[in-house]
């Protein structure tokens, strides 16, 4: 889609957070912090139906400090019923179908510090077998990516094509595409398909993702961008397919 699709779900998204989630943890928690790992987890953890539809996790594991946890709790005792009309607004805004109502979990966890989050999600049984019964309802519709793929040119050298939704980039070796440079941070960006574009986000890393020369925390993708990761270039190409492309440019497994 284009990007003024794009801008208005950042539009939206923006709107949820300065509405429900402000008013049940501003103070507290940081909202759009909360809002943002939420919006991850439900992509990252959605399945998918043979017509290419996603299916959100029905279960969400929202994990606070003590401290945290009996103040919001406190001040907010419906808070569980608040976060699930949330979390279906969230999933309706981005798209991601939900075969059964959220289930959110709210616990005291004392390994989370004073004014963080953690989130886990996940499909119950139930939710797995609702979706595999779902029928496409769109068999010939053509999928996210199928007529434009991308890829990264690594300091001039090595292609990378971007096959799935979410890539992340870093040293670490469970990252996606690592990046053997000392500067780089362990985890410190990710690509991730959106309304049929590439978004770029930095993940907190230490010394920052550039695009073109100018820092970014986010950022829609455009052919010919050069991103900077610590000393590492990455440029971001779009083309369109190609049948004949081999399967020796496809992403290399980091398995080992």
């Amino acid at each position: 889609m284009m990007r003024d699709q794009f801008t208005q779900f950042e539009d939206r998204i923006q709107h949820l957070i300065e509405g429900g989630f402000a008013r049940l943890f501003a103070g507290r928690l940081h909202p759009r912090e909360l809002a943002i790992q939420l919006i991850k987890s439900m992509e990252d953890l959605a399945s998918r139906t043979p017509d290419g539809q996603l299916v959100a996790p029905d279960t969400y594991c929202i994990r606070l400090s003590p401290h945290d946890h009996a103040a919001i709790l406190e001040a907010h005792p419906d808070i569980v019923t608040a976060l699930t009309t949330e979390l279906v607004e969230i999933a309706r805004i981005a798209g991601i179908a939900l075969v059964l109502t959220p289930k959110v979990k709210l616990l005291a966890d004392d390994t989370v510090s004073l004014r963080q989050v953690g989130i886990s999600a996940w499909h119950t049984a139930d939710s797995m077998d609702s979706t595999q019964s779902m029928r496409p309802s769109k068999p010939e519709e053509v999928k996210e990516a199928d007529t434009t793929r991308a890829l990264l040119i690594l300091n001039g050298q090595q292609h990378i094509v971007i096959d799935r939704p979410v890539l992340n980039l870093g040293r670490q070796r469970d990252n996606h595409l690592i990046i053997d440079d000392p500067t780089v941070s362990r985890h410190h960006a990710q690509i991730r398909l959106r309304f049929r574009q590439y978004v770029l986000f930095d993940l907190g890393s230490i010394g920052g993702t550039v695009v073109n020369g100018c820092q970014i925390q986010e950022t829609i993708l455009q052919s010919g961008d050069v991103i900077t990761l610590g000393n590492s270039n990455l440029i971001y190409i779009e083309e369109e397919n190609d049948s004949s492309e081999t399967q020796s440019n496809l992403l290399p497994s980091t398995e080992e």
